[in-house]
């Protein structure tokens, strides 16, 4: 569907990377989110953490070691005004990793843009990032004391020197979260589209009524969002599924278990044009169905299960600007 390079995960390890008023700017834009992860908890032992507070610069961090704790503990050093992580969401953030048990640095992030890691934080996993950063706002520092259980599973990791009984400390600090779905405004229903229903997670289905394909590019919005304009030339964060018309025949899907959101440069050479055309104007929050014809797709080229000469059908959700 585009020729792009996916924004890359910088971890060391699978267990990586495996903020204020109640009512805000990104609260409005996300309201009627349901939250899949409980808000974080603190712990005597995660506040013994000192953490410096200036953002511009990497944290100088202070600790007693050994460090235990019970339970995953959360302390918000600086709180961020950020569009808040409720679960099932694309999340960047700059991080530095300490063994607990003996106070070393066992991985970092530069904190200065270059190599800051992005991934998609959900429910389960080892560590639980849900525990760990549930309800917090983008543009927050936090310090997360993870109990060997549940940083990993008290089998250590060998490589990186911590022990099966050591502790894991996690400063973070989190530079961007984006919506889990589009969240907005239904819009009524347009003539020459195929219809669309959702699971209850949000994943789309498309139906044909037999209506020849379009010869011309059409767009509807479904759900309109509440947040920035997308302009041409930005970076997005959606979700998609892409069907062929009249078959119906998914070729490909953000929303299959085994994949997440995707962040898509809006510039001409990197994507098709019809999927160009199809965010540029919309809203974050959007979703919108698209009609690609093949002047505007891959025209007369087959491109792997897309025979040639296809009309393509696309269901988004604009989940963030990049």
């Amino acid at each position: 569907m585009r020729k792009y390079t996916a924004l890359a995960t910088v971890v060391a390890v699978s267990f990586l990377l495996a903020g204020c008023a109640s009512t805000n700017e990104f609260d409005r834009i996300s309201a009627g989110t349901v939250q899949t992860c409980a808000d974080y908890v603190g712990g005597d032992e995660v506040n013994q953490i000192s953490v410096s507070s200036d953002l511009s610069k990497a944290p100088k961090v202070d600790f007693p070691t050994p460090i235990k704790s019970a339970k995953v503990q959360s302390h918000v050093i600086v709180e961020g005004s950020g569009m808040k992580f409720t679960g099932n969401q694309l999340v960047s953030l700059e991080y530095v990793g300490y063994n607990g048990k003996t106070g070393a640095v066992f991985q970092t992030s530069k904190f200065d843009g270059s190599d800051s890691a992005s991934e998609y934080l959900k429910p389960g996993g080892t560590p639980d990032f849900c525990k760990a950063l549930g309800g917090v706002r983008a543009g927050s520092r936090v310090a997360v004391l993870y109990p060997p259980k549940f940083a990993h599973d008290s089998q250590g990791v060998a490589q990186l020197g911590i022990d099966k009984d050591a502790s894991v400390i996690f400063i973070f600090d989190v530079k961007s979260v984006s919506l889990s779905r589009a969240v907005g405004d239904v819009q009524p229903a347009q003539a020459g589209f195929p219809s669309v229903s959702l699971t209850p997670a949000g994943a789309p289905g498309v139906t044909f009524n037999g209506d020849a394909a379009p010869t011309n590019f059409k767009v509807a919005t479904l759900i309109k969002g509440r947040g920035a304009t997308v302009k041409k030339g930005q970076t997005v964060i959606v979700n998609y599924t892409g069907v062929i018309w009249g078959t119906g025949v998914k070729f490909d899907s953000s929303w299959d278990a085994d994949k997440k959101p995707v962040p898509f440069p809006l510039t001409d050479g990197q994507l098709i044009p019809g999927f160009i055309k199809a965010l540029v104007g919309q809203s974050v929050g959007s979703q919108v169905i698209a009609v690609v014809p093949p002047a505007d797709g891959y025209g007369s080229s087959e491109n792997g299960t897309i025979p040639a000469n296809s009309t393509l059908v696309f269901v988004v959700d604009i989940l963030a600007i990049k």
